[in-house]
């Protein structure tokens, strides 16, 4: 079995780029990785951000929200001169809910993000997962709300 990091060299580098400094937390590089008027958008978001500073800001969130999360390439790429496709699974724990520690929950979610490159830049990057999945982890009464998904 093919370990998930060797997934990495066959990528394009403004993809591997976006892995590395995603996984270290460092949002200025990975907003130098998207052209100015790129879009960013995934399945938990309600409106997709534009623009570096909307990309910024969705990453500075996300990693002050949650700072454990990860993202490791899981299985098959696609990739051709302008675009990439990365299966994924993110893993990470929320650090607490309602501001107490011990609700804190971990959570393990696969997806697969496809990337649109330009100029050697990301400049549409859609993110694909179960969103509602993620929710019942992290919050495990919504499955008694939702329990007949299949």
């Amino acid at each position: 079995m093919q370990e998930p990091t060797s997934h990495l060299s066959l990528l394009h580098p403004p993809v591997n780029h976006w892995i590395e400094a995603f996984n270290a937390h460092d949002a200025v590089t990975i907003v130098s990785l998207y052209s100015e008027d790129a879009e960013l958008f995934d399945s938990g978001m309600k409106h997709p951000r534009r623009g570096r500073d909307e990309i910024e800001h969705w990453f500075r969130q996300r990693f002050s929200s949650i700072p454990s999360i990860t993202y490791t390439p899981s299985g098959p790429v696609l990739m051709e001169e302008r675009q990439a496709i990365v299966t994924w699974t993110t893993t990470g724990r929320i650090p607490r809910l309602l501001g107490l520690t011990w609700l804190s929950r971990p959570f393990q979610v696969d997806g697969v993000s496809v990337f649109l490159l330009r100029n050697g830049l990301i400049y549409k990057q859609h993110g694909y997962y179960d969103h509602l999945s993620a929710l019942e982890q992290i919050l495990p009464p919504l499955q008694w709300i939702f329990p007949f998904r299949l």
